[in-house]
């Protein structure tokens, strides 16, 4: 299948911030996104770019299927983007809690990226990206800061704390080995939105999230941007 528009995989598409970030990127006419459910309205956004594909970030099979379909119908990915997450496992053991926590929010984005890169290195775009989806709750400097709203004395989320600052790892290290190969890596912090995973509280409607990790996909100088984190909470570019 040959699309003439940049071709983006987001991961965690069915709802919140994945489902909001395939509407808007879909609706700009300039993408053709693969979501990970056919759940965005045929009067929401023009179909023809929208293609779903099932991937569960938990499940090596499942990640491998789905690239070998990319592969398949497309022979590239132009930007990766790791939105799938979870913030808590509800009366899971301390180390069953830790243990799922890490299996999606850092295993599955280190298996995701490990098994879409070399679809990544087959592209001919000239702006290829990887967009890690992270909080500010990951930045160690924020953690004990007494004027950050969301430092661990009000949010002590230990598991999902951790969980981020090791993307945020992952991301600064996958960004020195990809230099050279021009593939950008950027972590990208929407704040905290209203959808299911926070329960329905926050200072931002998902849309408004899902305009930053827009951003981070697609705007500024993708060279410049590899290695730093993109927020619109002050925190700035860089860890």
């Amino acid at each position: 299948m040959t699309v003439s528009k940049a071709l983006v995989l987001i991961t965690g598409a069915n709802q919140g911030l994945g489902f909001a970030t395939a509407r808007q990127l879909a609706s700009s006419g300039q993408f053709h996104v693969l979501v990970g459910a056919a759940e965005l309205t045929p009067d929401a956004t023009d179909q023809s770019s929208l293609t779903p594909i099932t991937i569960d970030v938990t499940n090596d099979a499942s990640i491998a299927d789905a690239a070998k379909i990319v592969s398949e119908k497309f022979g590239h990915l132009d930007i990766l983007i790791n939105n799938a997450g979870i913030g808590e496992v509800p009366g899971a053991p301390v180390r069953e809690q830790y243990r799922q926590i890490f299996e999606v929010n850092v295993f599955g984005v280190v298996a995701v990226i490990d098994a879409f890169l070399p679809l990544l290195r087959s592209s001919s775009y000239a702006d290829r990206r990887i967009v890690n989806v992270t909080s500010g709750l990951g930045l160690i400097s924020m953690a004990g800061k007494k004027d950050y709203a969301f430092n661990a004395k009000a949010w002590f989320a230990p598991d999902y704390r951790s969980s981020k600052a090791a993307l945020n790892m992952i991301t600064a290290a996958h960004s020195v080995n990809l230099a050279e190969e021009k593939i950008a890596i950027i972590a990208v912090a929407p704040g905290m939105c209203r959808t299911r995973f926070t329960g329905g509280q926050g200072r931002k409607d998902t849309s408004d999230g899902a305009k930053v990790i827009v951003r981070a996909a697609t705007e500024g100088n993708a060279e410049e941007l590899s290695g730093t984190y993109i927020a619109d909470e002050g925190f700035g570019l860089g860890w």
